[in-house]
Formats: structure tokens, C-alpha cells, sequence
């Protein structure tokens, strides 16, 4: 029997019984939707940990207080400490965050309010596109200057490309002046992310802005790959001496190297993506057996029409490639469909802001198991209908 023919008997054998066709398919088809969407949202986690972490360098470490009922805080005078003291940190910068609303004539934008010194610019990779940054000069002396992120440009002067340079705001009832405005980062330092905010000289946030009772946190730099543990170490032994914290009391801080972070993070990501594809293998499995079941009661009906078709000369082989086809072209059928629901599911899953990227190897690799798994449970039946005695399925009623 050609080729041909024989993928003509498949499909209308299936299509005689197209509910039945259509719900052993179901399966197939959530399972390999699911596999596409699934990898897609995994890309998308780890894109959107990457650009989180992509204004910070493997040597980052964090600083800030931590749930010691120790009531001590850490102040500009501990990054004095560690810069002094820490032969393996290579930079220190304190800085206080807040969130205020600043204006610019009658238009009001929201910012976080970041309190730094100029090291700030090299700990947090700040570019700038206009203007300058704030000097130490500036810090000593309570100068009332601030940089702004872009989307602060933007919302206050109507493009983020704007240059701001010379104008000024107004912050918590004061006048700002703008010496500077940086370029688009995305991402973040830590919890700020630096397109929405506004920095400013430490002493002005301090005294003028924030208020003194704002926590400050420390950004840090460790001087190689190689000793980030060690600076880890030396800052915390560090810290505990200078607020004096005897060996029964906890860290009334919190040190976080960041490279770290990024790496847990990831994996994190990655294990969840493993887990939920999984799942959806796990879709595929099931929906395979459901195949392979309606095959096996499909043999069972037509046996007495393998029994002819053996006793016209069909051979083994004949059989076997006429039930192998039938589900394959079922499976073939729920991947396409599933593959459909996949690619349309993702664009809806970015609109609901759950980052996904489309991949073509996602979209391949689930194809290609629904079609494995059609081939591998569709061959038992297939096997079993190749098999059977030709005066035995004759008498079958």
C-alpha cells in the first residue's frame, strides 16, 4: 500500500470519529501550549534578573540594616571605617533612600530620593548624558544640586532626552538645583532603581529632605572577583566593632554580596523553569497514554477489518505504519494547535505584565515531543494490530 494511501485511511479513520480524535488530542495540545509558554516565562525571569543586577559588577556588596533588636544604625562614619580598615573593598558609598514628589513649575512627578556621595556614580555605574554629577565640595557644603534619572527628565520636562541642566526644582519646599541628568539604565542598585530617581548630595537628604532618621545603607566594592568573600568578612568584623557588638549579639546589619545574589537568583529561576516544564511533560505523558488507550480500543473495533485486510495480502509492516500514521496525525494535530495556543498565549502573558520571551527553540523543542510522544505511545497499539492472527481477528465479533 503507498504511502499516500495509507495517510488517506488515517485521516479518515480519524475523522469518523472526530470527538473522540479531537479530545485524545486535548492533551497534546495543553501540554505542548504549556511547554512553549513555560520557557517563555522562564526567558523572561532570567532577562528580567539579568537587567535587575545589570547596574551592579560581581564585586557589589549591599549593606543595610538588618532585624537585630540591636537598635544601632549604620551612618556615613561606617563607610569611613571599612574604606580605612579593609584592605580588600575598594570603595564605600553611603547613601539614604526615600520617596518624595518634586515639581518643576505645575508639573509634579513621584522619585526616589537618593542621599549619596560622589562615589556613588562609580558604585552604581551612573552615565551621565547632561551635566555632571555632585562633587564632595558640594557635599561638605549643603549644596542644594541634584542629578535626575531619565524617566524624572522625562516626567518633568516632557522628554527624557531633555537637558534640565541650569533649571530648577522644588523637593519637600525647597529649590534644587540641576546640575545633571543620566543617561537610561534600566535595573536597579539594591532597592533603588536609578532611572526614577534624583540624587542629591548625602548632608542635603540628610538634614533638608529625608530627615535624620532615615537608614542609611552602604554600597561597596570589593577590589577583585577573588577576595569578595574576604571583603564580606572583613566588612562584617568591621561593622560589629565599631557598634560595638559583643559576640552574643547578632548583626545588627545585613551584608549581601551581590554576585551572589545574582547567581541564587538565577538558579532559582532556572529550577523554577525546569519544575514547570516538567509539569507540562508530565501534560504530554498523560495525553501520550490517552493516545496509546483510544489506539488499543481502536484495534479492538476494527479487528475484524485488520483480519481482511491480512487475508488480501496486507503484511505486518502494512498494519503496523496504517495505526503508527493514525497517531501521529493525532499528535501532529495537537502540536500544531498547541503550538498555536502557545505563541498567542504569550503576547497575552506580557500584556498582563508577566514578562515571556518568545523563543523559536521553545517553540521547536515542544513540536518535537508532542510528536515523539504520538510516535513512542502510538507504537504499542500499532505493534499489537500488526500482530494479530488473520483467521483469529476474522472470527472477532
Amino acid at each position: 500500500m503507498r504511502f499516500k494511501k495509507r495517510i488517506a485511511l488515517a485521516v479518515e479513520n480519524i475523522l469518523a470519529n472526530r470527538t473522540r480524535s479531537i479530545l485524545t488530542s486535548l492533551g497534546i495540545i495543553i501540554g505542548t501550549a504549556t511547554v512553549i509558554v513555560v520557557i517563555a516565562i522562564g526567558l523572561g525571569a532570567q532577562e528580567a534578573i539579568a537587567r535587575q543586577y545589570s547596574n551592579l559588577s560581581v564585586t557589589s556588596i549591599f549593606i543595610n540594616t538588618g532585624p537585630s533588636v540591636v537598635t544601632t544604625r549604620l551612618s556615613a562614619k561606617d563607610a569611613d571605617a571599612i574604606m580605612e580598615k579593609s584592605p580588600s573593598t575598594a570603595r564605600v558609598a553611603p547613601h539614604l533612600i526615600g520617596r518624595l514628589s518634586a515639581s518643576m513649575g505645575t508639573v509634579t512627578a513621584q522619585a526616589s530620593i537618593v542621599g549619596a556621595t560622589p562615589i556613588y556614580k562609580d558604585v552604581a555605574n551612573i552615565e551621565l548624558r547632561y551635566g555632571r554629577f555632585f562633587t564632595e565640595e558640594e557635599v561638605e557644603g549643603n549644596d542644594r544640586v541634584v542629578v535626575l534619572g531619565p524617566t524624572v527628565t522625562e516626567d518633568l520636562f516632557g522628554d527624557s532626552e531633555s537637558n534640565p541642566v541650569g533649571e530648577f526644582i522644588r523637593i519637600n519646599g525647597r529649590n534644587f538645583e540641576v546640575i545633571g541628568a543620566a543617561k537610561f539604565k534600566g535595573g536597579s542598585v539594591g532597592p533603588v532603581s536609578l532611572d526614577e530617581s534624583i540624587f542629591m548630595p548625602f548632608t542635603v537628604a540628610q538634614k533638608q529632605v529625608l530627615g535624620a532618621s532615615t537608614r542609611v545603607s552602604l554600597n561597596a566594592d570589593a577590589k577583585s572577583v577573588d577576595v569578595v568573600g574576604k571583603a564580606v568578612e572583613e566588612i562584617t568584623t568591621i561593622l560589629r566593632d565599631e557598634h560595638r557588638l559583643p559576640p552574643s549579639v547578632s548583626d545588627d546589619f545585613r551584608v549581601r554580596d551581590m554576585g551572589s545574589n545574582l547567581k541564587s537568583a538565577q538558579q532559582s529561576s532556572h529550577t523554577m523553569t525546569i519544575l514547570l516544564t516538567g509539569v507540562a511533560a508530565i501534560v504530554l505523558i498523560v495525553s501520550g497514554i490517552g493516545i496509546m488507550n483510544i489506539m488499543l480500543v481502536s484495534v479492538t473495533e476494527r479487528t475484524r477489518e485488520i483480519g481482511i485486510r491480512k487475508a488480501i495480502g496486507a503484511r505486518r509492516k502494512d498494519i503496523l505504519s496504517q495505526f503508527l500514521i493514525e497517531a501521529v496525525l493525532i499528535s501532529l494535530f495537537g502540536g500544531i494547535v498547541g503550538v498555536l495556543i502557545g505563541v498567542g498565549t504569550v503576547p497575552l502573558a506580557n500584556y498582563a505584565s508577566i514578562e515571556a520571551i518568545q523563543s523559536i527553540w521553545g517553540i521547536v523543542l515542544a513540536f518535537l515531543f508532542s510528536i515523539l510522544f504520538g510516535v513512542f505511545f502510538g507504537y504499542y497499539p500499532a505493534q499489537k494490530a500488526a500482530k494479530l492472527d488473520a483467521i483469529v481477528a476474522l472470527r472477532y465479533e
